[in-house]
């Protein structure tokens, strides 16, 4: 499997975002721009699911960070985080996705898939989660 140094963010990781989780990770990595990737987001409460697209417009707007030479540390604390938020067997799932960057430059990235189960009545069709966040 390729490996990566990026994390792609869509919720409560999010720069905007109020959570403690979320400054750590700015202070800990290099914020590289917005992105987007294939996929549906939905409204868990606290924090939002990504889930597989259905179709080709489904898309969840996010961002990308590099994290560096700590990547192996980092990814460490960020699985412990999402695991913490969902507890195991954890409905969250960390898998290596291209993501696309606004020139239409594309890279993969390491993004958090959520595994349970979800109502679609929750689904975000902006495809961008702004609970807990500053206005932009």
């Amino acid at each position: 499997m390729p490996m990566s140094n990026h994390l792609f963010v869509y919720g409560t990781l999010k720069r905007r975002s109020r959570h403690p989780m979320a400054r750590r990770l700015a202070a800990s990595a290099r914020h590289v721009g917005p992105a987007i990737l294939a996929g549906r987001l939905y409204d868990l409460g606290r924090f939002p699911g990504l889930k597989e697209p259905w179709s080709p417009n489904d898309w969840v707007q996010g961002e990308v960070y590099d994290l560096g030479e700590a990547a192996g540390q980092i990814l460490q604390d960020m699985d412990a985080y999402e695991n913490a938020e969902s507890p195991p067997p954890t409905p969250y799932d960390r898998q290596l996705t291209s993501v696309t960057f606004g020139d239409g430059r594309t890279l993969h990235a390491w993004v958090y898939w959520y595994r349970g189960d979800v109502q679609e009545e929750r689904f975000i069709e902006s495809g961008s989660y702004e609970q807990n966040c500053d206005p932009p």
